[in-house]
């Protein structure tokens, strides 16, 4: 890996642990060499950098090059494209919060290729996995990619599914492209590498850690076309995903099941919203073909009854809003939608990690009581 591969290298793993700061550093000075250098003098005199922000600028600077990590990726056939450069995904770029770099082994989606996102529940049952299996073979023998978390359960099965169909599948990890999570999906792994990719956004070596997961269901959604969900209960993660493709104006579709089993349940309720009904391959692959033609399906509140939502929130909150710390990150959103280190510094508890204010913000989204959007946390 040549010297300014070193240095990107080394800017990317600095986005990892802040992001913002970073881009801004991007924009005022646009080289990552020329950032990866500053003195100490010149980072203190940049004010839209914290303190913490500063010293890990200093750091990096002292660590030097990251070349053990350059060894493995060479080693491993892992490759890296940044922002600034020719072949980043263009789908990827266009969002607010895009990764400074992206990793991957295998191949990275392809442009001029169409591409299905398909989610739903890891402990899934007998008919989400027959669902999924069909979903993801029916879709790539039209020439569909699937697009996944490879994750247990809908995820993994739809896009094995995919693969031994004979298509391309691409995976979006919470960890770094060679760490494989969950391990009993090694086979699967090592099928996408072949048929497809593995990608990431985190620097190789990065462990899965709770909160990589939200971050990593906003590529899952950007990179496809349209999102289909298989099987989901009321309350469940898959909504995050369904959340990011609303908000990056792509279809979503869910498979509908019986009223009685829980694992339909969110199914049930984004059809009852607006989402399209994923009856068989050929609903999905005419929404792929018409979809700019056809009326868009939007999931979401009307204008007077979100007004509503916030009314009642400002007067009686939620009791789930009572626990820990949870009161406090309810009264700061009230005030404005804040990013997870604006409110980390809000909240003044140095016996609480960052980690675990975002694994707290995720069981929050989860549970229908703040959204994210474009790297900002709201009140729903």
């Amino acid at each position: 890996m040549d010297k300014e591969r070193l240095y990107r290298l080394q800017l990317a793993v600095l986005a990892d642990v802040m992001p913002r700061a970073c881009r801004c550093l991007l924009g005022e000075y646009g080289d990552a060499e020329r950032i990866c250098m500053l003195e100490n003098d010149e980072t203190d005199r940049l004010d839209y950098l914290t303190q913490e922000e500063k010293a890990e600028l200093k750091a990096a600077k002292k660590r030097g090059l990251p070349l053990a990590m350059a060894e493995t990726m060479e080693k491993l056939a892992i490759n890296m494209i940044c922002i600034d450069e020719q072949g980043y995904p263009a789908k990827i770029r266009r969002l607010e919060d895009a990764p400074y770099a992206l990793f991957y082994r295998g191949m990275l989606p392809a442009e001029d290729k169409k591409h299905v996102a398909i989610i739903g529940a890891r402990n899934c049952s007998d008919y989400g996995r027959r669902t999924a299996e069909y979903f993801g073979q029916g879709l790539a023998k039209a020439g569909v990619s699937v697009i996944s978390g490879m994750a247990r359960g809908i995820d993994g099965m739809a896009q094995e599914a995919c693969v031994d169909a004979g298509q391309e599948s691409y995976a979006l990890l919470g960890s770094g492209v060679d760490v494989i999570y969950p391990p009993s999906n090694k086979a699967l792994y090592n099928k996408l590498v072949k048929c497809g990719g593995v990608i990431s956004e985190y620097p190789p070596g990065r462990e899965s850690l709770p909160f990589h997961f939200p971050m990593r269901n906003r590529l899952i959604s950007a990179f496809s076309d349209l999102l289909l969900v298989v099987e989901a209960r009321e309350k469940s993660g898959t909504f995050i995903t369904v959340n990011y493709a609303l908000e990056q104006g792509k279809d979503v579709y869910a498979v509908p099941g019986r009223i009685e089993d829980e694992l339909s349940k969110g199914c049930n309720r984004l059809i009852a919203q607006g989402a399209g009904v994923a009856h068989c391959v050929e609903e999905v692959l005419l929404a792929l073909t018409d979809n700019e033609n056809s009326e868009r399906r939007v999931i979401e509140f009307s204008e007077v009854t979100r007004k509503k939502v916030a009314a009642a929130a400002e007067e009686k909150p939620d009791d789930r809003w009572e626990d820990g710390p949870r009161p406090i990150i309810r009264k700061c959103l009230l005030d404005q939608p804040m990013t997870a280190q604006e409110l980390y510094g809000r909240l003044g508890k140095p016996d609480m990690k960052i980690q675990e204010l975002l694994t707290l913000l995720m069981q929050l989204e989860i549970e229908g009581l703040v959204l994210c959007r474009g790297g900002r946390y709201e009140l729903k």
